[in-house]
């Protein structure tokens, strides 16, 4: 019913927005809820009574690192995507909450001293909830179309996935949201605990193949709501509204395409290019510093079980020295599982080839005692494993 229900507002009000190429994020979705709004007002007062620094306050501060777990739904199999893709969004999400991204010399001069150089990082966590050692990824099949839009998705019963411990993880969906939605994120209080998180159409996660979203910027949009963002030019298409955040100019209404600069309205010139607008991935390029201080602040307040998280990472880079593991079965045919002799939980590469030397299957992912991977269809032979620059044994298919 609220999918039919946001379907006919678009239709209404921005007919551009059934267009598939033209899918926006479902942040104004939820406030067409007067729950969720007064909630959202209210998380607002919060805020302001923090008394936050101004801009020229701002000082640099110890990161957050926040644990990550993503739960692939998928119905067809372009939808479930790879381990690496995943690896790359987060790289994406580091980049950019972090003044790492190299557009970033394409801020104009007039906003550069603001640009957010510090904050926020994230990692795939390698413990679950009960404790176990974990990929951070969870797969799910489902037979339910456009699960992304539908109460199901958060519920493993139902043919979705349930969320880890969302006081201690942040949890990411990527699930299909249909034609008209990239994703969402669920702002501060305004669902109920299970639900909290970020979902994302699987077409716009990580680099993907899209006309307009296609650098990952998806996903750190929808993170900015889920910290307490609100798109920058406020609740509604007007002068009287405002994002909240000092260092942003007043802004009339949303941003689309890539526009040149610069752009003028409510007697301001406008940051088109920050995250929070709706232009494309490659001219959106930045967080201001009231922004990164806004979302630290969300943190301490609304979710303090992330910024104070005991869950451990994944390490970003694989320590091979004393590496030892063994394949198992041998022979294979639709997986391998691997053992490894001491605890690991990083990322890295398993790589297969036949024994003339051909690259038969090679992926970056993340490593840890007991993992599985799916084999592609193989002749059979055999094969040679590696992990990073170590080779096992032989593999017989």
């Amino acid at each position: 019913m609220r999918t039919l229900y946001y379907f006919l507002l678009c239709a209404l009000l921005n007919q551009e927005c059934l267009i598939a190429q033209n899918a926006e994020c479902g942040f104004s979705w939820f406030l067409q809820d007067s729950f969720a709004l007064a909630r959202m007002y209210e998380v607002d007062d919060s805020i302001k009574n923090q008394n936050l620094p101004s801009q020229n306050q701002v000082q640099s501060r110890d990161e957050v690192i926040i644990p990550v777990v993503v739960h692939i739904v998928w119905k067809k199999d372009e939808e479930n995507i790879s381990d690496a893709r995943i690896i790359e969004q987060i790289e994406i999400l580091n980049r950019d909450f972090n003044g790492e991204n190299e557009d970033l010399k394409g801020v104009p001069a007039a906003f550069s001293p603001i640009i957010a150089k510090t904050g926020i990082r994230f990692c795939l966590a390698n413990k679950n909830q009960d404790g176990q050692i974990s990929s951070g990824i969870t797969r799910q099949k489902t037979e339910i179309e456009e699960i992304g839009t539908k109460e199901a998705l958060y519920s493993t019963a139902l043919g979705g996935s349930d969320a880890w411990d969302t006081e201690r993880y942040m949890n990411i969906w990527v699930a299909n949201t249909g034609s008209f939605l990239t994703g969402t994120g669920t702002y501060p209080g305004q669902v109920v605990p299970n639900k909290q998180g970020i979902v994302i159409h699987p077409n716009y996660f990580g680099y993907n193949s899209s006309k307009r979203y296609n650098l990952g910027r998806v996903a750190v949009h929808e993170i900015g709501h889920f910290f307490g963002l609100k798109h920058i030019w406020g609740t509604d298409e007007d002068c009287n509204t405002d994002d909240d955040v000092a260092d942003t100019p007043l802004q009339l209404k949303a941003y689309r395409g890539c526009p040149k600069y610069p752009q003028i309205s409510c007697d301001a010139s406008n940051m088109f290019m920050n995250f929070m607008d709706y232009v494309d991935d490659d001219c959106m390029i930045m967080f201001t510093k009231g922004q990164m201080e806004r979302m630290m602040t969300v943190i301490q307040l609304f979710r303090p079980g992330l910024f104070n998280s005991t869950i451990t990472c994944a390490e970003n880079r694989l320590e091979e020295s004393n590496l030892n593991f063994k394949i198992y079965p041998n022979p294979a045919s639709e997986y391998i599982g691997i053992i490894f002799t001491h605890q690991v939980s990083a990322l890295g590469n398993v790589e297969i080839y036949n024994s003339i030397g051909q690259t038969v299957f090679n992926t970056n992912t993340v490593l840890f005692n007991g993992m599985k991977i799916e084999l592609p269809s193989l002749n059979n032979g055999i094969y040679f494993v590696r992990i990073g620059s170590i080779l096992v044994g032989f593999l017989k298919i």
